[in-house]
C-alpha cells in the first residue's frame, strides 16, 4: 500500500539515509546530497508544505523537497517560482514508478498552493516524461548564461 504524506521530524534521519543511498557514487565518489537535505530544512526558502515522503507498506522509501526561487528578467522584474530536489527513492525501489508518483503528487500540491512554474537542474532526460521542457525553449538561463535543465509552467 502506497501513502504519500508530509515529512515529519521523526522521518529526518531515515530520509537523510535514503538520500545518501540513492545518490552514493552516482555523480562523484561518495555524495553530499544527504547533507543538503539536512541543512535545507532550516533554510528560509525551504517549503515544509511541499516536503513529502512516500511510504510502501508503512516504510518510508523516498522523499522530495522544494525551495522557493525566483526568475528575474532583463528589466529586473521578478517572479517567484519553485525548484525541487533532491528527489530520491531507495535504490531497491527505483524504476518502479514510486518517484513518478511522488513527483506528480507534489506537482499537484504545488499548483494548489498557487505556484505555476517549477525549474529543476539535472538531466532533461529524467524529467521530460513528467511534462518538463528545456529552459532554452523559454530563453531562461542563470546569470552566467547556463540553462537549467528543464522547467514546467502550468
Amino acid at each position: 500500500m502506497i501513502k504519500i504524506r508530509n515529512e515529519a521530524e521523526e522521518d529526518y534521519k531515515i530520509v537523510e539515509e535514503i538520500t545518501r543511498k540513492a545518490f552514493y557514487n552516482i555523480h562523484v565518489p561518495g555524495c553530499g546530497e544527504h547533507y543538503l537535505v539536512h541543512i535545507m530544512r532550516q533554510h528560509e526558502d525551504f517549503i515544509p508544505e511541499l516536503d513529502f515522503v512516500i511510504e510502501l507498506d508503512g516504510r518510508v522509501i523516498g522523499n522530495i523537497m522544494y525551495t522557493k526561487s525566483k526568475l528575474v528578467d532583463e528589466a529586473g522584474m521578478e517572479k517567484e517560482i519553485l525548484t525541487f530536489g533532491p528527489v530520491c527513492i531507495l535504490p531497491e525501489y527505483q524504476r518502479m514508478n514510486y518517484g513518478k508518483q511522488l513527483m506528480e503528487y507534489s506537482f499537484e500540491q504545488a499548483v494548489a498552493l498557487g505556484y505555476d512554474v517549477i525549474v529543476i537542474f539535472g538531466s532533461p532526460a529524467n524529467y521530460v516524461g513528467r511534462g518538463f521542457k528545456s529552459s532554452k525553449r523559454y530563453n531562461i538561463c542563470t546569470k552566467d548564461g547556463k540553462f537549467p535543465a528543464a522547467m514546467m509552467a502550468k
